[in-house]
């Protein structure tokens, strides 16, 4: 017999109408360490004045009752009406992109408990070393915007622009929630390889060129990201679906699976960084861009075992090498 702490959290979720999407999502951030002990011990009230409140005070009562032994599945239902009244859009019972999802769950959770001062702008000299720009960005963007929420999953990317006439770089330093990784075109592929098409640099030429602040005028640049700073909780999100969602890639893409086996140093603005990180939980799509179906593949934080988790079923410990799939959709990695 497993020990309680190492059953606790394997529970299910009640599909209330197409809502595996936000099923597969919420065992993602469930399997989410620190963000899970910060939920277990919230303790706001039902009268919340606004409606991230009442959405983080639903996913806080959520996941005490995911996280009480002998519970094995709950209903979302008051989560789902919660989150509805604030996304209209949800308020159906349609199929939805959980990528999507994740990233308005997350805002609302974000509002709810952001202490931040909403006020000045940021000026920086330009003479200043990038890392020095880049630190007086983030410290400015942290005073905006201070939560847990933020303090878990956001890091920050350098975006360099090159004129290829006078040779002039500009840098920005904005914050970002997941990396959108494109899939090349082959059908079975390393992450590494999203990673490198998600950095290299782009041709900006005819109606994209910008202006060059040297040249006065519109010029064909280069532009390149970097990631400055390394979130605590990496999230990666293959782009299988085309814009119009009207096609989906079945690639398959090799990402490390192991402890500490994802190494994003050589991504990094500043190299010769190492920056571990280990995969925790995977949201997966099934099926057609029509409909298809989510579940979610989370790895258990005391057990250390991997589980499936198909709306309200949990299946027993799942071996390694069943995780790698075409249905790969969004990565959850934690910083070791």
């Amino acid at each position: 017999m497993q020990s309680n702490a190492s059953r606790l959290g394997l529970c299910g979720l009640r599909n209330i109408g197409n809502t595996c999407f936000m099923n597969s999502v919420i065992q993602c951030l469930s399997h989410t360490q620190e963000l899970t002990r910060f939920l277990r011990s919230h303790h706001g009230s039902r009268s919340s004045s606004t409606k991230d409140q009442q959405i983080l005070h639903e996913f806080a009562k959520l996941i005490q009752e995911m996280w009480t032994s002998n519970v094995h599945t709950v209903t979302p239902m008051e989560l789902k009406r919660a989150f509805s009244t604030k996304h209209r859009m949800y308020s159906d019972y349609n199929q939805q992109d959980a990528q999507e999802f994740l990233r308005f769950f997350l805002d609302s959770l974000h509002s709810a408990l952001n202490s931040g001062v909403k006020g000045e702008t940021l000026n920086i000299d330009d003479n200043l070393s990038d890392n020095k720009k880049a630190d007086l960005t983030w410290e400015w963007y942290t005073r905006h915007e201070n939560s847990l929420v933020r303090d878990l999953f956001v890091g920050q990317l350098k975006s360099t622009l090159k004129c290829t006439t006078c040779g002039n770089t500009s840098v920005t330093f904005d914050p970002f929630w997941d990396l959108s990784v494109p899939l090349p075109s082959s059908s079975r592929c390393k992450l590494e390889a999203c990673l490198d098409l998600f950095i290299r640099e782009e041709v900006l030429d005819g109606d994209e060129m910008p202006t060059c602040a040297k040249c006065k005028t519109r010029r064909k640049c280069t532009k390149s990201f970097t990631i400055q700073r390394f979130p605590k909780y990496l999230v990666i999100h293959l782009k299988r679906f085309s814009e119009t969602r009207w096609s989906k890639l079945s690639n398959i893409v090799e990402f490390p699976t192991s402890d500490s086996e994802l190494n994003m140093g050589s991504y990094g603005a500043n190299s010769n960084s190492n920056v571990h990180y280990s995969l925790y939980a995977i949201s997966n799509h099934m099926g057609s861009t029509a409909g298809g179906h989510y579940v979610a593949l989370c790895k258990h934080p005391v057990s250390r075992k991997w589980h499936e988790f198909n709306d309200n079923i949990v299946s027993e410990a799942l071996s390694e090498n069943h995780l790698v799939s075409s249905s790969a959709y969004i990565l959850f990695y934690e910083r070791t």
